[in-house]
């Protein structure tokens, strides 16, 4: 992906060096559209993927038409027609598109081969047809995989908050509270008393619906807060390539931030008595949740 992003950003920045930049939020559309969006949506931005940043959207769809956001050139495509005997990559059928002001769109795991518009055409209209949701390279069903990118693509940003917006009635669900020791982890409920020998690992499940819980949004912004202080801040709107590693503008890195799939709260050093724990959050929308925990250590065992 960071290749990728180098030779896009080089490129995009060369061909629109003469255009003029503006502050203006331009106007995109959904690049999948006709369909019941609020439920498609399947991932978002700033995920949990094991070991990185989700860094796109994910809208359920196959075999159905992928449109260009906004107006602007192809910039960049791969098939795998181009090389039948290369191994699959994992974004499968790609199509990259720079558009005005220094934004930059990709289009994941493409079916079919590439269109004609793709292949004699290099400008292109908001809503023209650029090629196919499939279910081609790393992905376990028919998906696109949106990335939305500025600065020719040295930013990543919440294609959510760029796109129309999607219905979303429901505030962020902040679930359990874990404490892992090696690969074992425990649920820690509110007023629980544990013994300790040393700082360990505590994390905790958010999940964010739209409409119902089955839909998904995306964490827009998460802070904790440890024994009345505030501990972590870390926003999800954007990440920027730094230091060799994607992070939050706050300059947070994925393992800053997560832990064996969850929201990492941190590294804590539970003093004997109680300690308390609040988690607050927002989702893209602007709706807030908040939770408290508290945790009662009885005893600080010795460790090795």
């Amino acid at each position: 992906m960071r290749s990728i992003v180098v030779v896009l950003s080089l490129l995009a920045s060369f061909i629109l060096a003469d255009e003029p930049v503006s502050d203006t939020k331009p106007e995109f559309v959904w690049p999948i559209q006709g369909l019941e969006l609020p439920g498609l949506i399947t991932s978002t931005f700033g995920e949990s993927r094991k070991d990185h940043f989700h860094n796109g959207l994910d809208i359920s769809s196959v075999l159905q038409p992928v449109k260009s956001m906004s107006q602007g050139f192809i910039l960049y495509s791969r098939y795998a027609e181009d090389d039948p005997f290369e191994e699959e990559r994992g974004s499968g059928n790609i199509v990259w598109i720079a558009h005005k002001n220094g934004y930059v769109s990709g289009y994941y795991h493409l079916g079919g081969t590439r269109n004609e518009t793709v292949r004699i055409n290099k400008l292109v209209s908001a809503g023209d047809t650029i090629g196919i949701s499939g279910n081609t390279g790393h992905s376990t069903g028919g998906h696109l995989h949106f990335v939305l990118g500025k600065d020719y693509g040295k930013t990543l940003l919440d294609p959510l908050t760029y796109l129309p917006p999607v219905e979303d009635t429901m505030p962020p669900q902040i679930a359990n509270l874990f404490i892992h020791v090696g690969e074992n982890y425990t649920n820690l409920n509110d007023g629980d008393n544990i013994n300790v020998s040393k700082a360990f690992p505590l994390t905790v499940s958010i999940i964010d619906g739209g409409v119902k819980n089955s839909q998904r949004r995306g964490v827009k912004e998460v802070k904790f807060l440890f024994n009345g202080e505030a501990y972590k801040q870390a926003t999800f709107g954007s990440l920027r390539f730094d230091s060799g590693k994607w992070k939050t503008k706050e300059g947070h890195s994925f393992d800053d931030l997560f832990f064996k799939d969850r929201y990492l709260v941190g590294v804590l050093n539970l003093k004997a008595g109680e300690n308390t724990i609040k988690v607050q959050t927002k989702d893209f929308s602007g709706k807030e949740s908040e939770r408290g925990f508290s945790i009662n250590i009885t005893r600080i065992s010795g460790g090795n």
